[in-house]
């Protein structure tokens, strides 16, 4: 029986098309799924990864609010003079239609007052010792089979810790369907064997239910389930552990229903497509079978396909004098090429990532903040010295406009940098300038020295600018403390050179000022002027002896003895002065404090203090004499506080100046004198005021070297 070549070659064709189309049509079939299951999974990966941000921010919200409800005027005011009935009032109205559960507060003193319970209770008091106390936390809580998140942060009244706060949040059915259109997936939570809250309805939740209780120790955390007639993708993440450390599992779950009917479709589709390919591919194979060799052509196909797998080596071995020959030498002389410019490619990749790495490990490395900027004034790479140096400061460096980098700066620092980057731009070069950064009301200011170049391309075009930064905080420090050292030093110097001079010429003025008091009747009126002038001259002496001390070195008598032999003197004689300005003198310190000191000029340094305190109140206050030893620390700390008439930002920062102040008839000497006692003895000290009401000096002396 004869079979036309042509009639093989058809066959041939379309059987080898049609397994190729079956197959095709599989493969695309377990790809299509494959696919869907991983858009799945990926889907339930990615809610997985966003529940513990929403819990989190859901977290940071609820201790917010009860940091903002410990914060509360009322609040504070109500718990600490004991008004438990409007303090049970002010919480109900604070929480009322909020979705919080309660609000309550724990006193110091045991005193327990809820927004849920009109009548106080009595509680074991709050141990001060304890450091925990201070603590804000936020923990999860199983009671009688609902799930309460709960924050608890301490109250303050003036720095003084006068109780505990916490707000509690139910996490019941309504908060999860929240969470679910949110996460636009159904979320439940279960604790031990229990679905505690969930957003399904109520025959999926019994099967969620069910399913937790038969498989909760499952290993997978990603596995899909039947409810029903809906299948779903689940995926399960551990939240948290209750305070009785039992785990609480979230359930995410995302329906697959209408995947799957779009996978049904797209077979169907598929389907369809494969039958007309087929039926053009026979209707094509007819009319090119007698001008194409099937073979010789499968050859050419299948070296394509083998460089495009990557051997770029592979050469077609039988090659004839037809087209087809010169079809497969213009082939092999295309592998050959390809072969040359993939090695001479990856030659330059290798080059360029080595260089890249290179600089990249320098510019990790140095010290120096190395900022790159383009044209548009964003932040193209920032090195680690950089993002070290300024992260407190910015958040994100890449991407950062010049206009937000500049707000942080104070307003000197703005304009020195946009003078620079106008020179950059107007005569090309550079200029080095100073930049201040703000770290708070008590850390200072952190200074910056930065320097701007043009960043060059290949052909020596700009198209950027580098600004290097260098912290120079320490070196301004220093400078500024040996100015003001040197000014004190010449100060001290002048000082005690003209006291000196003054002293001789004031005994005699004394001396004979005396002998006419002697002369003179007590009557007389000329003796009111001789008194008048042996004051103005004890005066005048006393204020010489204050620079004399001032100005030369003393010897110092140290020796370790309890605070209160040190403060019980000074109390005793500004006692009368006290009372006679009604002035109340509070003392606060252990009787068993040691300290380390030279009693008497320490004595000065508190009466000096005190003196100036009671002279500030002319209509009555106190004055807070305190002494602790701080932990973990050498140092012991000393203040003196009153609540009298203050003085201005300008006044604080120039108080232990040399004859600086601010009383008619004052030398200016005491303040100084003070930091100078405090200085020998290898402390510090600052002040902090505030006008109208008050002022308080803080000093810390170290402690007793051993060794």
């Amino acid at each position: 029986m004869y079979i036309s070549l042509r009639t093989k070659v058809i066959s041939l064709l379309f059987i080898l098309i049609s397994s190729l189309a079956v197959i095709f049509n599989e493969s695309s079939t377990s790809l299509i799924q494959e696919k869907t299951r991983e858009i799945f999974q990926q889907r339930i990966e990615l809610l997985l990864a966003s529940i513990r941000s929403y819990w989190d921010s859901e977290k940071n919200m609820l201790l917010n609010n009860a940091i903002l409800y410990a914060e509360s005027e009322k609040i504070i005011n109500y718990s600490t003079y004991g008004l438990n009935n409007m303090l049970q009032r002010e919480m109900e109205r604070l929480i009322a239609k909020t979705g919080f559960y309660d609000l309550e507060i724990t006193l110091v003193n045991g005193q327990i007052v809820s927004s849920n319970q009109y009548a106080s209770r009595r509680g074991p008091p709050l141990d001060l010792r304890d450091t925990r106390q201070n603590l804000s936390w936020i923990t999860l809580q199983l009671i009688d089979g609902a799930l309460f998140a709960r924050a608890e942060v301490p109250v303050h009244k003036l720095g003084e810790f006068i109780g505990r706060l916490s707000l509690r949040r139910k996490l019941d059915d309504t908060r999860l369907k929240r969470m679910a259109r949110n996460l636009q997936a159904e979320v439940s939570m279960a604790v031990k064997e229990k679905v505690v809250a969930s957003s399904l309805s109520e025959s999926s939740r019994q099967a969620l239910a069910s399913e937790h209780f038969r498989n909760n120790d499952r290993k997978e955390d990603i596995f899909a389930i039947k409810i029903g007639a809906t299948v779903y993708s689940i995926g399960r993440v551990i939240l948290e552990k209750t305070v009785d450390s039992d785990p609480v599992l979230i359930y995410l779950a995302v329906s697959q229903e209408k995947m799957l009917s779009l996978v049904e479709e797209a077979q169907s589709q598929n389907f369809n497509v494969t039958v007309w390919i087929l039926v053009a591919t026979l209707i094509l194979s007819i009319i090119f079978s007698e001008k194409v060799l099937i073979s010789r052509i499968r050859q050419i196909r299948d070296g394509a396909n083998i460089i495009a797998e990557g051997d770029l080596s592979f050469q077609i071995s039988s090659v004839s004098g037809d087209e087809l020959g010169n079809l497969a030498r213009s082939f092999n002389r295309m592998a050959s090429n390809l072969k040359q410019n993939q090695d001479r490619l990856q030659h330059y990749i290798d080059r360029i990532e080595k260089l890249a790495n290179y600089i990249q490990n320098i510019l990790g490395s140095l010290r120096t903040s190395v900022i790159t900027w383009n044209l548009l004034g964003h932040i193209e790479t920032a090195n680690n010295a950089a993002i070290q140096e300024l992260g407190e400061f910015y958040s994100e460096l890449e991407g950062l406009s010049l206009r937000s980098f500049v707000k942080k700066l104070k307003p000197q620092s703005r304009r020195e940098i946009f003078e620079a980057l106008r020179r950059l731009g107007d005569q090309g070069f550079d200029r080095q300038f100073d930049i201040e950064l703000e770290q708070g009301a008590y850390a200072g200011t952190k200074v910056l020295q930065g320097n701007f170049s043009t960043l060059l391309d290949n052909d020596k075009k700009p198209y950027g600018f580098i600004l290097t930064l260098t912290n120079i905080t320490q070196r301004k420090i220093i400078e500024q403390q040996l100015y003001h050292a040197d000014k004190l030093s010449s100060i001290g110097q002048l000082a005690a050179s003209v006291a000196h001079e003054i002293k001789n010429p004031l005994a005699s003025i004394k001396t004979l000022g005396q002998l006419l008091q002697e002369e003179t009747e007590v009557g007389d009126t000329r003796r009111e002027y001789i008194d008048v002038i042996v004051s103005e001259v004890n005066r005048l002496n006393s204020v010489v002896e204050q620079l004399l001390k001032y100005a030369r070195p003393e010897g110092s008598s140290f020796c370790e003895l309890t605070f209160g032999e040190v403060i019980k003197p000074v109390l005793s004689l500004v006692h009368h002065e006290s009372e006679r300005h009604q002035v109340q003198l509070i003392p606060d310190y252990q009787p068993d404090l040691k300290v380390f000191v030279d009693p008497e000029k320490i004595k000065q340094v508190f009466l000096n203090l005190i003196v100036n305190g009671v002279q500030s109140m002319e209509k009555g206050g106190k004055i807070f004499v305190r002494a602790f030893k701080e932990q973990d620390s050498p140092w012991t700390v000393f203040e003196v506080e009153d609540n009298g008439c203050g003085m201005s930002e300008e006044t604080a920062r120039r108080i232990f100046e040399p004859f600086f102040t601010t009383r008619q008839r004052g030398t200016g000497l005491g303040l100084a004198i003070v930091k100078k006692i405090v200085d020998l003895h290898g402390g510090k000290i600052e002040v902090s005021s505030e006008a109208g009401k008050g002022t308080k000096f803080k000093f810390y002396l170290p402690g007793r070297q051993e060794g």
